[in-house]
């Protein structure tokens, strides 16, 4: 599909990117009949003042979704090409959940082009279409951690995206982009209310 860059449905595409980045995978949960597929992340994010919330924990709602494709693979260090491991969309959750808990590397997530793409979709466990609707966006993320030999590449082709906390309360993705926006901001200036065991400081 052609790259969209800049605007998601009248919001900041760079800005979703940002507050996505090294958020934490701790599910995902996908409704075919609906056509959603929701991610529940464990996000980096600050308040306009003050320190950071106990609970940044998530749910991230891809609408409107039409497709799915993922890789789940295996290569160990001996092993000459990828063993493609049996995945379906209903096996989905407990192939995330198996990882426990993965960060969402990179800073890119939404719209790519086809690089990585172009590496992976000849690996695929399953290329499943859920229906007819426009592909409007598409967010692709994996999961590998650890000398853990496996790798799952996910890709999804969807519409639009809601976010809400896990009392079922809507956050305005603006506010949501804003939060993670001003984590790595402050990420970026040293500020002590960042500084976590799993992310490299500044340079």
């Amino acid at each position: 599909m052609t790259a969209h860059r800049g605007l998601l449905d009248g919001l900041d595409i760079t800005g979703l990117n940002t507050a996505l980045s090294e958020a934490t995978c701790l599910g995902v949960d996908v409704d075919a009949a609906a056509g959603t597929l929701r991610l529940e992340l464990d996000v980096l994010t600050l308040p306009v003042d003050g320190p950071p919330p106990d609970d940044c924990d998530v749910y991230l709602t891809l609408t409107g979704v039409s497709r799915i494709a993922a890789s789940f693979r295996m290569q160990r260090w001996d092993d000459l090409e990828p063993v493609i491991l049996p995945l379906t969309v209903d096996g989905l959750h407990d192939a995330v959940s198996s990882f426990g808990g993965g960060a969402l590397h990179g800073w890119e997530f939404l719209d790519l082009d086809d690089k990585a793409w172009t590496q992976w979709r000849k690996l695929l466990s399953f290329d499943t279409t859920l229906g007819d609707r426009p592909a409007a966006h598409m967010l692709e993320f994996s999961q590998e951690e650890g000398i853990d030999p496996r790798e799952l590449d996910v890709r999804v082709w969807f519409e639009g995206v809601t976010v809400q906390d896990k009392q079922g309360n809507d956050i305005p993705v603006d506010e949501f982009i804003a939060g993670g926006v001003r984590w790595w901001k402050a990420h970026d200036a040293n500020d002590p209310r960042t500084q976590k065991p799993n992310i490299v400081p500044p340079l």
